[in-house]
């Protein structure tokens, strides 16, 4: 049963959609990071930083993304969801042009790593709550939508940055592609608005309900109960085998397949079209088979592709298993802000994932630290890394089994 709607509700179920696009845009943008392993080898080559060191960068602007919603969050409530994209995508698009002008190491910590970094801190978070309260009736899909569109940044700015660099030059090629996405975000933030009162209350209770059972916490209240601490265990482990893909594809498949650049760009395309689609499907499975169920057949799929990619080394394997190691992080991240609103309650959504993000950090600081280290420990041989993964991902499939909404005063 529907409650009844106010006109301006009812006004904003059309205009949703519109919302909707427009912040699928957003994070196909936000999504440039996914493109890291396209530049990492071009850097090392052109400055001759250690391999260790350029990594770096990628696991500071996830952290710094990651971060930003807890130091910044008291501002972020205040902003507006358009006001929060628009101060995310100045400092997305001012970190990414100053990298082109980077000369030392620290400059591309500061630049990519820092200021880009917390770019995305205010704009990908805060999108991925924004969806699910436009679709509150279809949390899953929308969930499913929103990261699909952050994870398939790599689709089209892997193989865009790698011909840019050739083309124009590495230092141009930031500096394009920062004020491009500055530009394009900028323009999505106008067509976004925020749901007008009652719009979450009035729309499909019975699907709020099965959404978010939990008791209603604000982030305080929620960083104090055992359940928020076993989320962030159980995600982190899981996210470490797709971290591990993501941000290493190139130059494993240089070192593995003996691919060249261009080619191993083309795959780190094709595995971001895997992190997509694992974020759609998973997404919209989980209305039906349930979040807690869905996290478990990811978690399989994550195990199983890890121990695969330790035991083999022939090229159709390697790259299939990969894919699906890619998938299993969209599936993940996809379900992560439903069973968020499900755990702690849907009402401060926006503050409580904006903390619970912090496991796509933590699993960024493991996974390219586990891969460079196991290569240079093993000789360029990656199996060390795919195994600590895959222990990793069944710690977090039997912790999950035990995940339980904290229940209402009174229940």
């Amino acid at each position: 049963m529907t409650l009844t709607l106010t006109p301006a509700c009812s006004a904003f179920i059309r205009r949703r959609w519109v919302c909707l696009i427009a912040s699928m845009v957003i994070c196909v943008c936000a999504g440039f990071g996914y493109a890291w392993s396209v530049l990492q080898n071009p850097i090392v080559t052109r400055f001759g930083w250690a391999d260790s060191g350029v990594a770096l960068a990628y696991t500071i602007t996830v952290l710094c993304s990651t971060m930003a919603p807890l130091f910044f969050g008291g501002l972020i409530r205040r902003l507006s969801t358009r006001m929060g994209v628009v101060v995310g995508a100045v400092l997305f698009g001012a970190g990414l042009f100053a990298t082109g002008m980077m000369d030392q190491l620290w400059q591309l910590y500061l630049f990519y790593g820092v200021i880009a970094g917390l770019g995305v801190g205010f704009i990908y978070p805060s999108m991925m709550a924004y969806v699910v309260r436009l679709f509150p009736d279809r949390s899953g899909m929308a969930s499913g939508l929103g990261t699909a569109a952050y994870g398939s940044g790599a689709i089209l700015w892997a193989p865009a940055a790698t011909a840019l660099m050739e083309g124009v030059g590495m230092s141009q090629a930031f500096q394009v592609l920062g004020v491009l996405f500055a530009a394009v975000i900028l323009a999505g933030s106008l067509l976004l608005s925020d749901p007008p009162e009652g719009f979450q209350q009035g729309l499909a209770p019975a699907a709020q309900g099965a959404a978010g059972s939990g008791a209603d916490l604000r982030r305080g209240q929620m960083v104090r109960t055992g359940a928020f601490y076993q989320m962030l265990i159980v995600f982190t482990c899981g996210l470490v085998a797709g971290v591990i893909v993501i941000s290493q594809a190139s130059p494993i498949l240089q070192q593995s397949l003996s691919y060249t650049s261009s080619r191993a760009a083309l795959f780190v395309s094709v595995f971001s079209a895997c992190n997509m689609a694992g974020r759609f499907l998973w997404g919209s499975l989980s209305d039906k088979l349930g979040l807690v169920n869905t996290a478990g057949a990811v978690f399989l799929l994550c195990i199983l592709s890890m121990a695969g990619l330790a035991l083999t080394g022939a090229e159709l394997p390697v790259l299939i298993l990969m894919g699906i190691a890619a998938s299993c992080y969209g599936g993940l991240a996809s379900i992560l802000t439903p069973l968020t609103a499900r755990m702690f309650g849907p009402r401060y959504i926006t503050e409580n994932y904006g903390v619970m993000y912090l496991v796509f950090g933590l699993a960024s600081l493991i996974g390219p630290s586990l891969a460079t280290s196991f290569k240079t420990m093993g000789g360029g041989s990656y199996t060390g890394a795919y195994v600590t993964a895959a222990v990793l991902a069944a710690i977090g499939l039997v912790l999950s089994r035990f995940l339980r909404p904290v229940p209402r005063k009174g229940e």
